[in-house]
């Protein structure tokens, strides 16, 4: 067996398990974070979204996310903030328009009962020291910008840039927002929940 399909094996073991946490919480009315790992690994708490719900799930893609979307409207939400895509680039063999068409159908569906805001997908920078080439795979920041332009285009006014505080001078997730090369340190989600914050003016 390839280790390849050994994390993948593990991904679909902790997918199904916090689909089916999701699938049971009894709580309606709040709001929810959805995502891969960029969501799944924030603490709501810790940044002051502690009356949110963290419906992310570690290497996600949106062809997971459209699988569940049940899990999300069931709790009748008021606002949504989606951060997903970049998995689509290594874990699917999803073309860009694919990746796109997934995206606005998630969107379609859920903004009849809500407010449905789309993060930009966050820079990697497969030079640093510390970084995770098993995490960063083959995804590439000219492909991650392929994606954040057609969301920028596509969504407007729905758009949370979280890409560029994040970007240093070259292009390349800054090695003081991350200690991996992809996902983010304490210092990396600051910057990140204070650009949803400012997204959707919240100021306490």
């Amino acid at each position: 067996m390839s280790s390849r399909l050994t994390i993948q094996e593990l991904i679909q073991k902790d997918y199904d398990r916090k689909v089916k946490t999701f699938l049971s919480l009894p709580l309606e009315g709040k709001d929810i974070m959805v995502g891969d790992s960029m969501i799944a690994y924030l603490n709501l708490s810790k940044y002051l979204f502690q009356d949110w719900i963290n419906q992310g799930i570690a290497g996600d893609t949106t062809n997971g996310v459209l699988n569940r979307l049940d899990a999300v409207m069931r709790l009748k939400p008021k606002r949504i903030v989606l951060s997903i895509g970049s998995n689509d680039l290594v874990l699917t063999n999803n073309t860009y328009e694919m990746t796109m068409k997934n995206m606005q159908t998630i969107i379609q569906t859920l903004k009849h009962d809500a407010q449905v805001y789309v993060c930009l997908i966050t820079p990697v920078n497969p030079i640093m020291k510390e970084a995770n080439q098993g995490y960063i795979a083959g995804r590439t920041n000219e492909a991650i910008q392929t994606l954040n332009d057609g969301i920028k285009h596509t969504f407007q006014e729905r758009v949370i840039d979280v890409y560029t505080p994040l970007v240093d001078h070259h292009g390349l997730l800054d090695e003081k927002y991350s200690k991996d090369g992809i996902h983010l340190n304490d210092e990396g989600y600051k910057q990140f929940v204070k650009s949803i914050r400012y997204a959707l003016n919240i100021t306490t």
